[in-house]
């Protein structure tokens, strides 16, 4: 079996993107009426400083995340041998994650409705332990990667 990492596909990014707009419209809708109805009067400018403050954390916040969404898909990759699952990613901090074929106990594929949008699903792979999961496949990528996953293990289990 090959041993080549494998990207995303390039329609995650705009997925990345669009979460970070919801985030600001959340922080946002939070912010606005927190500006509009608590009273500030001039002796106590303070409180108004503060939510003026609030507001450049969360634009700044909004911003580095548009901004690392280049450098995020770069170095999200992942890899599957026939004993391993391994998944990278970040890119100040780098992460990897190897998960051993004969732990895998379930691999299921979901599509909410941002992922139906852009046509494609997320494939996450259950272990006794924990969940991880793979973002952002193509439908075909993504059933293929389930099937290899879930023969592999089933092979695995028979070998013990």
């Amino acid at each position: 079996m090959e041993n080549k990492l494998e990207k995303l596909p390039k329609a995650i990014r705009s997925i990345w993107g669009l979460h970070a707009i919801f985030t600001l419209i959340f922080f946002l809708i939070i912010w606005i009426p927190a500006k509009l109805l608590i009273p500030v009067t001039v002796e106590d400018n303070t409180f108004s400083i503060y939510l003026w403050a609030i507001l450049a954390i969360i634009i700044i916040i909004f911003v580095v995340q548009l901004a690392i969404i280049p450098y995020r898909w770069n170095f999200w990759t992942f890899n599957i041998t026939e004993n391993r699952v391994e998944l990278h990613k970040g890119f100040f901090l780098r992460k990897q994650i190897v998960i051993p074929i004969a732990r895998v106990q379930n691999v299921t594929m979901k599509q909410g409705p941002i992922l139906q949008m852009f046509k494609l699903h997320e494939v996450s792979i259950v272990t006794a332990a924990e969940n991880h999961k793979i973002d952002g496949l193509t439908g075909d990528m993504a059933q293929e990667l389930k099937d290899l996953i879930m023969k592999l293990a089933k092979e695995a289990r028979n070998d013990l």
